[in-house]
């Protein structure tokens, strides 16, 4: 069986932290789809860190400090009837700037902060569950 072609992507769990001090992180959500976390592909010769301040400036309007690397998941997509393997690195980013708004050219069509355990219940996706788990307990901040 031929071997997947692969596709490199990044992500990010944004962060920043609220007038009371609470950890709040972003989601997004697209055209029909549910809420996750911002992310895509790499341009051919782009850095993972450039890919990410491209893909978060697109689908947020922020800027942000990258910080450490979350996790890579990989999964298989379809696309035009041919299988890809989708490598996805995320990293925690702390928002510096910016302002929050919708990509329509993205298909974005919400972006909200929420509080960590809120964030949890709205992924529907394991394994961006644990990413999220994964970026709280980087910030001292465990969540279930």
């Amino acid at each position: 069986m031929e071997k997947p072609a692969a596709v490199l992507a990044v992500g990010g769990v944004i962060y920043r932290y609220d007038q009371r001090g609470k950890l709040n992180i972003l989601l997004i959500k697209k055209l029909g789809g549910y809420w996750t976390l911002p992310k895509g592909k790499l341009i051919s010769g782009e850095s993972e860190y450039d890919a990410l301040t491209r893909e978060i400036a697109e689908e947020t309007g922020l800027t942000g400090e990258i910080g450490s690397p979350i996790r890579v998941v990989s999964y298989d997509i379809i696309k035009k009837g041919k299988v890809f393997r989708k490598q996805v690195t995320y990293y925690l980013i702390q928002m510096t700037g910016g302002t929050l708004q919708l990509n329509e050219t993205e298909q974005i069509i919400k972006a909200r902060w929420f509080a960590p355990q809120a964030a949890r219940r709205r992924l529907r996706r394991g394994r961006l569950r644990v990413i999220l788990r994964r970026a709280c307990w980087l910030l001292g901040v465990p969540i279930v």
